[in-house]
């Protein structure tokens, strides 16, 4: 069984984009990956106000969330009429969860605009 693929910024850090170059060319991080973009223009203006906000708060959201958030503004768009079934709050709890968006996954989030002083150690030239 093949081994997983590693995300771009841990095989830089670890060594492995140097062992094996020809692997990780052409892989997209998420500093490089397009930005979240605008909302659905078929979303309500509750659920594209809960995009707004999402995007201010989690900056680090990239295109390859959209379905995901899109899937946020619609449960906590339901959530701010009232109309959020105990079901429904688990769902919403675990795709915050998957974005990053919890106190303790935000702990996991590579954030971009952060430098750490690290960085100049593990570079790749």
């Amino acid at each position: 069984m093949a081994n997983n693929r590693l995300p771009p910024g841990k095989a830089r850090v670890s060594g492995a984009a140097i062992k094996n170059p020809g692997r990780y060319a052409g892989n997209v991080g998420m500093d490089d990956a397009p930005p979240i973009g605008d909302p659905y223009p078929t979303m309500t203006p509750g659920e594209v106000d809960v995009w707004n906000e999402c995007r201010a708060e989690m900056p680090w959201l990239h295109a390859s969330h959209r379905v995901l958030l899109r899937l946020v503004c619609k449960l906590a768009a339901r959530m701010d009429e009232g109309e959020l079934g105990v079901q429904a709050s688990s769902v919403l709890s675990a795709l915050l969860s998957k974005l990053g968006a919890t106190p303790v996954d935000e702990s996991k989030v590579h954030r971009g605009w952060e430098k750490d002083p690290d960085d100049e150690f593990f570079r790749m030239h």
